[in-house]
């Protein structure tokens, strides 16, 4: 397999060669279940009470020419419904902590075990954009989402397809979209392992994530 420790847009092709080596995450293995299908995009997060839960969450926007969409439906067990909800959470944060150029954004963090290797994870990659001095644009899809339960409640395995082929980078300082430096394989199959957070009620955190480029399942 040719895993990498970082998700790279298309244009980050110079980013991908850098960075695609073994990661500290577990894929996940086959045998997962799909929640089912729908359409959702990225929009700022509902209030406490509007989603009846007792914490706030950090409120993530992106720019009019940025947006992440998932092919996904929640699944009727609450366990599983929440750890995907928050793992698309988490992978949104990335990408917020990019377009507000910010590595050390707190959104990521908030859906992220501290110290874990989910959480240097999402710093790294959000740092390998900024500091090219780069931001994103177009559209990252999300696809394919199955949960498998470990043995642990307390763990559950949420993987998915990521198709990159639409999203590029953006030069921050004179808003060229880079279009010129796609990847012959933009399709990348993601497996984030999620924890159920023992201090906020209703919260699930990723412990650790890996990807795959190339994947078949995702083409």
């Amino acid at each position: 397999m040719n895993r990498r420790t970082l998700p790279a847009l298309t244009a980050l092709a110079t980013v991908t060669v850098l960075l695609l080596t073994a990661c500290g995450g577990e894929s996940s293995e086959p045998g997962g279940k799909t929640p089912g299908t729908g359409k959702g995009s990225a929009k700022a997060s509902a209030s406490p009470s509007e989603k009846g839960e007792a914490f706030d969450r950090p409120e993530m926007k992106f720019p009019k020419d940025f947006k992440m969409t998932w092919d996904v439906a929640m699944t009727a067990d609450p366990d599983e419904a929440a750890a995907v909800n928050d793992a698309r959470n988490c992978m949104e944060g990335t990408f917020h902590a990019v377009t507000e150029q910010d590595p050390e954004d707190s959104a990521y963090k908030f859906y992220a075990v501290p110290l874990s290797q989910a959480r240097q994870y999402a710093k790294e990659t959000a740092e390998a954009i900024v500091q090219r001095g780069w931001t994103v644009a177009g559209e990252l899809r999300h696809s394919h989402v199955q949960v498998r339960k470990e043995e642990s409640r307390k763990l559950i395995t949420v993987s998915f397809c990521q198709d990159e082929s639409e999203a590029f980078s953006k030069e921050v300082t004179t808003g060229k979209v880079l279009k010129d430096q796609g990847s012959e394989e933009p399709y990348y199959a993601y497996s984030v392992l999620m924890e159920k957070s023992a201090s906020i009620e209703g919260l699930w955190q990723a412990k650790s994530a890996s990807a795959t480029k190339g994947a078949a399942q995702c083409a």
